[in-house]
């Protein structure tokens, strides 16, 4: 297969792909904001020029662009694009080298159906200021210690831009957020084989206070100066109606050997309050079961039962853009066929990504044998995510959507589709063209007690 061909080793950029785990080295962090981006992303175009340079021109809502502000849908800039090529199962292998083996598999195993349409790729966005300032500081102190399972050093937003190994690919997708706070809510939608949907509805609140753009750049901000769970995550299920109420608090940590994440549910049906402590790694997660709760954005939790190594930068059409598919005005049974989303309303750049492989650990236990991510350069975001069994044959593949947020001037995560190839069956999470878009560092943080058991109590009992 020509895919590790294609893999780009950044040899121009003077780095090596080595174990060690550490801060960035001077000279490499005084080449953010120039010959790289403040995110640590090539600003240079590629050969072809298909991915161009990156100019970070815009910041907040593009010049004649109108949005009705925080809650409503956003306004898709580049409305008026048209695809510069289809990528079909026809002329899939006129595009193989800038493809993944997932999604490879997707052309294979629905070859009537998938399709991906390529659009012009475009890097004028731009983060915040303060963001900005947080990545460097992070490039200069922050660290992975305790077999990677923590990281010190670190202010929030974005570390590791240039990540050396594996596990900082890792964490790098784990700590781009730049909002304090998230809330809002949306559904998660299995699509089974003949068409029928299995719906779970909730609504979302999530607080990272390491991500407060406004704390001073200081060590007595860095993790765990501000406590030691680096978010608090909580679903009160609205739908269906056998599930209605059931409350889940999440304390997730960014030492996972110093503090495992601890996990509360209130249960509508006892009206009680348990700790569910095994919630993690391959417990399956979402309507109808189809994915782990490790595989969500990538991958979370504990590193202890897999070996990451970093393979390296590759040009690959990833989804990108993606407003179109929040369309208000779509409805599911239009936007959610059979088999996986409907490509009419999909958008792909061509991207430079960071790939990262994990294979179990002797001894260890998953469903999963091995695994790759693919992380945006210029975003910290994961992309696509391949999942295989103990054999060594994909299994399932996972596409993210992103967009740029214009109230905080950030990309952030939007649909994420997991395919289980075997099952001909996907979840499409995080979906809101029923709802409204999640509100960003709109309301002052309520705090860690708000998410504690004696809350979480409360809140279900009202």
């Amino acid at each position: 297969m020509r895919f590790a061909n294609n893999l780009i080793i950044a040899a121009a950029l003077a780095l090596s792909v080595t174990p060690a785990s550490g801060k960035m080295p001077a000279e490499e962090v005084a080449k953010l904001g120039n010959e790289l981006t403040p995110m640590g992303a090539v600003r240079a175009a590629n050969a072809d020029g298909m991915i161009p340079e990156w100019t970070g021109a815009v910041k907040g809502l593009p010049t004649g662009l109108e949005w009705a502000g925080p809650g409503t849908p956003y306004p898709d800039p580049y409305a008026d694009e048209k695809p510069l090529l289809t990528i079909t199962a026809a002329n899939v292998d006129e595009h193989r080298d800038r493809l993944s083996p997932g999604q490879l598999a997707m052309f294979e195993t629905y070859s009537d159906t998938f399709r991906m349409p390529v659009y012009r790729s475009h890097r004028e966005f731009a983060y915040s200021d303060a963001y900005y300032a947080k990545v460097r500081y992070n490039a200069e102190h922050a660290e992975l210690y305790n077999n990677d399972e923590g990281i010190r050093g670190y202010v929030g937003a974005a570390t590791f831009p240039q990540p050396k190994t594996g596990a900082e690919a890792v964490w790098l997708t784990r700590t781009t957020g730049a909002y304090a706070s998230r809330e809002g809510e949306y559904s998660d939608i299995a699509v089974f084989p003949n068409g029928t949907r299995s719906v779970r509805k909730s609504w979302f609140l999530q607080e990272s206070p390491y991500a407060d753009l406004t704390l001073a750049l200081e060590p007595a901000n860095e993790y765990p100066n501000l406590g030691g769970f680096g978010g608090y995550i909580m679903t009160n299920v609205t739908e269906p109606a056998r599930d209605k109420g059931l409350i889940t608090s999440i304390f997730e940590p960014y030492d996972y050997a110093e503090n495992a994440r601890e996990v509360w549910r209130y249960l509508p049906g006892s009206r009680r309050v348990r700790r569910a402590p095994t919630v993690g790694f391959d417990t399956p997660d979402g309507p109808g079961g189809l994915k782990t709760v490790d595989e969500v954005r990538g991958f979370n939790g504990s590193m202890e039962r897999f070996e990451w190594k970093l393979i390296g930068l590759q040009e690959m059409y990833i989804p990108y853009h993606n407003y179109q598919f929040d369309d208000p005005s779509l409805d599911y049974d239009e936007l959610l066929t059979r088999f996986h989303v409907n490509p009419d309303y999909m958008r792909y750049e061509l991207k430079r990504v960071w790939v990262a492989e994990a294979t179990l650990r002797p001894g260890e236990r998953h469903i999963y044998g091995k695994r790759r991510i693919y992380v945006d350069e210029d975003t910290g975001l994961t992309a696509i995510t391949e999942n295989y069994d103990g054999r060594s044959e994909l299994w399932k593949v996972v596409l993210f959507n992103n967009i740029y947020e214009y109230g905080g001037s950030a990309y952030i995560r939007r649909a994420q589709m997991y395919h289980d190839l075997r099952a001909g069956a996907y979840v499409a999470d995080r979906m809101i063209n029923d709802t409204a878009p999640l509100l960003y560092d709109q309301k002052p943080p309520r705090g860690a007690k708000y998410f504690g058991p004696t809350n979480v109590r409360k809140l279900g009992r009202r």
